[in-house]
């Protein structure tokens, strides 16, 4: 697999998923386990929990490097080439929906899941929707106790298992879709980014949305899921 530079970020690092061993759109990666699943495992490792109500840090898809501050501006013509890209809208009831290029794909990870995910025809950009239904894994005594925290702690503590950067993993309250959400990001070793997001729907199942990339397309996925998701 290809080594990637390390991203830097005024605020914290991203945090991603390794797809390893893959070709195209297909993961053959066997550490990648469905999102929703990966939410309701319990954890009892104080040091996993990342994000706290005191947490207010934001992962920002505008921060910009400083070399990318001084790159000369897009010329027109490859603004109006960018804008008029053609775009399709994908997903499900009950999971979400997002806006993505016309030229991306869905694809099936090999390990199977109910993830809905795209890609841009590479292994390492792509956008993953699902939803965490607690009815289906808990017991009303355990949903009482349980939170949009504890569910986005306990991805975390699975993406730390599978050799995450500790270092580099935050957590941030945020707002995606006109509401309230919780957020983690950070970096594996090897280079790519992920940016996952948790906000609560109106059935109180948590929609689990995520964003993976290299240090140059991060910022692409991203804007994705920021510009375009729905509940």
């Amino acid at each position: 697999m290809r080594r990637f530079p390390k991203l830097a970020l005024s605020l914290a690092l991203v945090l991603s998923l390794g797809i390893v061993g893959t070709v195209g759109c297909s993961s053959g990666s066997s550490d990648e386990t469905d999102s929703a699943a990966a939410a309701t495992e319990s954890t009892e490792k104080e040091e996993d929990v990342v994000l706290t109500d005191d947490d207010v840090t934001e992962f920002d898809a505008d921060e910009q490097d400083a070399e990318e501050e001084d790159e000369v501006e897009i010329e027109d013509e490859d603004e109006s080439e960018a804008e008029a890209e053609e775009t399709k809208h994908v997903g499900a009831d009950g999971v979400g929906f997002v806006d993505i290029p016309a030229s991306w794909t869905d694809f099936k990870d090999v390990e199977g899941g109910t993830d809905l995910q795209w890609c841009d025809g590479t292994p390492y950009t792509i956008v993953t929707l699902n939803v965490i239904d607690l009815s289906q894994v808990l017991s009303e005594e355990e949903r009482a106790d349980f939170t949009i925290e504890t569910a986005l702690n306990n991805i975390a503590a699975h993406l730390l298992e599978e050799g995450m950067d500790k270092e580099s993993l935050a957590g941030a309250h945020v707002t995606l879709a006109g509401r309230d959400a919780v957020q983690i990001y950070g970096m594996y070793p090897e280079g790519s980014v992920l940016v996952v997001w948790l906000v609560e729907d109106d059935a109180g199942n948590y929609r689990y949305v995520s964003a993976e990339g290299t240090t140059d397309t991060i910022m692409d996925a991203v804007s994705i899921v920021e510009n375009s998701y729905a509940l």
